[in-house]
């Protein structure tokens, strides 16, 4: 990185700084300049309610084209993004103060998944992570939050966000992502990349094509080679046009941003009865975010480039009634010796566990401490 770059990341890490018992957190604001070929793919614009119902029709039904029929032509991508980042450190240094977690969220989420504010003692990832004495770096994707909004159909797509995550990583590595006045002592000699759902689509996309840049990695809401992957259309989780559904809130986002409907349909996609609370999913609601229509057809190029192999352990955690990755039951659907196969060849550890009576969205599931009491447990074994 230049050193022009390093002065203007250093002047926009914010000043803005929140201090708590056991952690001190920074917000600040990284550009992250980008190359990547993304593809245009023909599906129908999204500019109102109904065409948001007739873009999930396409997606769905039965002779519904795949994203290679979909796909017309390259796009090349050389653009710099405004990244919205969270860094959280304890107070106090410890032996895991070198281990860095750096965590990508699914879609409709921003980064707030991993800091759930609702009885956060038992939802918050991250108070989970820092009580443990790891720091944890958390990012806005591009469409979401407060990041750049490019263009729903040709700009948000997996290859540039596979991108993005290695453009963060990199200067997390080097040192040029944090500023020492604000963060002391942060000297990361270990990362671990923490990922839900799409979140960890693109971890192992990026693990594919830079293996050699990650320790160790924790997907959650993630079973690829399940058997009943792709069981579920888009179509069934109701869809508006964010700016029309929420004008106060998604007014910004422009053409082909959609977003879940309801309480009703987030149920659907995140949770299962038995582990619901209530006033999480009103949460949830809340802090929803927009997808860009792009993301749906843009998964496989995650996985178009192969570098270095990753050699590190991998944890697979997946809700056991997850719909999403399962149509409800993932129980029997996928064998970790297929998974290591397919996906993660390299990898010296693959290891799958489904958490008891969860869904999709696990940060926000009764359960909650028990997931991130297993993902600790994971990374200690293999000395993180």
């Amino acid at each position: 990185m230049s050193s022009t770059r390093l002065v203007q990341v250093g002047l926009l890490f914010a000043a803005k700084a929140m201090a708590a018992a056991s952690k001190q957190c920074v917000d600040f604001n990284v550009p992250v300049p980008v190359v990547a070929t993304n593809n245009r793919f023909t599906m129908p614009r999204v500019d109102s309610n109904i065409d948001a119902v007739q873009w999930a029709l396409n997606f769905s039904v039965w002779d519904a084209p795949t994203p290679a029929q979909r796909n017309t032509s390259d796009i090349a991508i050389k653009e710099t993004f405004n990244i919205s980042a969270r860094l959280c450190v304890p107070t106090t240094k410890n032996d895991k103060s070198d281990i860095l977690q750096i965590t990508v969220q699914g879609n409709a989420w921003d980064k707030r998944y991993w800091d759930v504010q609702v009885k956060p003692e038992e939802h918050s990832y991250v108070d989970a992570a820092i009580s443990k004495g790891y720091p944890v770096l958390m990012f806005d994707r591009i469409g979401t939050g407060n990041s750049s909004l490019p263009n729903a159909y040709d700009v948000v797509q997996a290859a540039t966000e596979v991108e993005i995550l290695t453009q963060i990583t990199a200067m997390a590595r080097n040192g040029s992502l944090f500023s020492p006045a604000s963060v002391p002592d942060l000297d990361p000699k270990h990362i671990v990349h923490v990922g839900h759902s799409f979140g960890s689509l693109l971890i192992a996309g990026f693990l594919t094509k830079h293996g050699d840049m990650s320790d160790a990695a924790l997907l959650t809401g993630f079973l690829p080679n399940s058997t009943h992957l792709t069981d579920v259309p888009v179509a069934t989780f109701e869809h508006d046009y964010a700016p029309v559904s929420d004008p106060a809130r998604f007014g910004k986002f422009g053409s082909g941003y959609i977003v879940l409907t309801s309480e009703n349909t987030l149920q659907k996609v995140y949770f299962t009865k038995d582990t619901l609370d209530p006033e999480l999913l009103t949460y949830v609601e809340k802090i929803k975010q927009p997808e860009a229509v792009a993301l749906y057809a843009s998964s496989q190029q995650a996985f178009a480039i192969r570098g270095p192999a990753y050699k590190g352990p991998i944890q697979l955690i997946v809700g056991e009634f997850d719909y999403v990755n399962c149509n409800g039951d993932c129980r029997g659907t996928y064998t970790e010796a297929n998974i290591k196969k397919s996906t993660f060849p390299t990898a010296s550890d693959v290891t799958v566990y489904l958490q008891p009576n969860t869904a999709h969205a696990l940060a926000v599931a009764k359960n909650a401490t028990a997931v991130f009491d297993m993902m600790f447990s994971y990374l200690e074994k293999y000395g993180f």
